[in-house]
C-alpha cells in the first residue's frame, strides 16, 4: 500500500506540475491583459498599450513612474515649452498608479521592445519602494513573473499562485473574442490621442470631470505632512544588510537602465518628492549618479498652495514642474 500511495502521489504531483506549466504557457491577446488593469478613478493601461502599438506618433521622451509623475508632468505643455527653444519632440506620460519598481520595468520593457525612444525619464522619490506593485501580475510578461527576484519580494508567491488563473482567463477571453462571443467587462473609450495628461483635471470612467486645482491652507498641508511622515516605514535591517533590504527596487532600476542602454536610449531621473520632502533623493547620489543624470524641480513647488495632497501637486504645481523639467531638458542637453 505504501508503494501504491507513493506512486499515486508522484503521478499526481507530476501531473499537477505539467498542468500548471501548460496553463502558464497559454497564449493570449496582450491587449486584453492591458485592459485588465483599469480602476474607475484613473484608468490608463489600455491607453499605454494603444500608444505604444497603434499610434505611429513618435515617442521621443517617455516618462515612467507613479501617480506623482501622472499628476506632475503635462506632456503637451512640455512639448510646447521645448518648441519655444526650437526643439520639436513628442513626449508621453506612461505613469501607473501605486508604487512598485517592477511595474516600471514592465512598462519600460513593453515600450523599449516595440519603439525607438530617445530619452527615458524615470521617477525617483525621497524613499526607495521596497514593496512590489500589487498589480504587476496583471500586466507583466509571464517570464518576468516567474523569474522575478525572490529576495526580498513580498508578493512573489502570491503572484505565482495567481499566474495560472490569469493565463487561463486571458486565453479563454482571447478565444471568445476571436469568435465574436466575448462581452467585455471593460470597454476602452475611443483612443484619446498621443498625449493623455491628467494634471489639470481627471475624467473618470463615469464621465465626471474632476478638477485638480484644489488648494489647502498651510495648516492643512502641515498636518498632512506630519501624518505622512508617521506612516513611513524606516529601514528594518541593520546597515550591513541594506543591500538585501533594498535589493528589489535596485534590481529593477538596474534592469531598466541596462535595457535602455542596449536600445540606445538615454536615461535621466526625475525627482518628485512629497510635500516638505528632502532637497534631493539620497539613493541617487549613493547608487545612480554615475549612470544617469538627475532633474530636480523641487525648488519650484515649495509653496503650500501648489499641492493637491501630501504627495501630489495640484494643477498649478504641475505647470511649474513641467516648465522646470522642460528647461532642464533643453539646458542640460537631454532634449536633442
Amino acid at each position: 500500500m505504501r508503494l501504491t500511495l507513493r506512486g499515486f502521489l508522484l503521478v499526481f504531483f507530476v501531473g499537477a506540475l505539467l498542468a500548471t506549466c501548460a496553463m502558464i504557457l497559454l497564449p493570449h491577446d496582450k491587449y486584453l491583459r492591458y485592459q485588465s488593469l483599469n480602476d474607475h478613478s484613473a484608468p490608463n493601461s489600455y491607453w499605454i498599450y494603444e500608444r505604444i502599438h497603434n499610434d505611429p506618433t513618435p515617442i521621443d521622451i517617455a516618462f515612467i513612474g507613479t501617480s506623482r509623475t501622472g499628476r506632475s508632468m503635462n506632456t503637451q505643455r512640455l512639448q510646447d515649452d521645448l518648441a519655444t527653444h526650437g526643439v520639436h519632440l513628442h513626449a508621453v506620460n506612461f505613469h501607473i498608479v501605486k508604487t512598485g519598481r517592477n511595474m516600471h520595468y514592465a512598462i519600460a520593457k513593453e515600450l523599449l521592445s516595440n519603439r525607438k525612444v530617445k530619452l527615458l525619464v524615470l521617477e525617483i522619490t525621497e524613499l526607495e519602494d521596497r514593496i512590489p506593485h500589487p498589480d504587476f501580475v496583471l500586466l507583466a510578461d509571464t517570464r518576468d513573473i516567474v523569474f522575478a527576484p525572490l529576495f526580498i519580494n513580498a508578493r512573489y508567491l502570491a503572484d505565482m499562485v495567481r499566474l495560472p488563473g490569469r493565463q487561463v482567463d486571458l486565453f479563454l477571453e482571447t478565444q471568445l473574442q476571436s469568435h465574436g462571443w466575448r462581452t467585455a467587462d471593460f470597454t476602452p473609450p475611443p483612443y484619446e490621442g498621443p498625449n493623455l495628461d491628467r494634471t489639470d483635471y481627471l475624467l473618470t470612467l463615469d464621465g465626471v470631470n474632476h478638477s485638480l486645482a484644489t488648494q489647502h491652507t498651510f495648516a492643512e498641508m502641515e498636518a498632512m505632512r506630519v501624518q505622512q511622515e508617521r506612516e513611513i516605514t524606516p529601514p528594518v535591517m541593520p546597515a550591513s544588510l541594506e543591500w538585501l533590504e533594498y535589493r528589489f527596487p535596485r534590481f529593477y532600476i538596474d534592469a531598466i537602465v541596462d535595457m535602455a542602454a542596449r536600445n540606445g536610449t538615454k536615461v535621466v531621473f526625475l525627482y518628485l518628492p512629497r510635500y516638505g520632502g528632502p532637497p534631493a533623493p539620497a539613493a541617487y547620489e549613493q547608487l545612480y549618479a554615475s549612470r544617469a543624470g538627475l532633474i530636480n524641480p523641487r525648488s519650484v513647488v515649495q509653496d503650500f498652495r501648489l499641492w493637491w495632497d501630501d504627495t501630489h501637486v495640484n494643477a498649478e504645481g504641475s505647470h511649474l514642474i513641467t516648465d522646470a523639467v522642460a528647461e532642464s531638458l533643453w539646458r542640460d542637453g537631454y532634449a536633442k
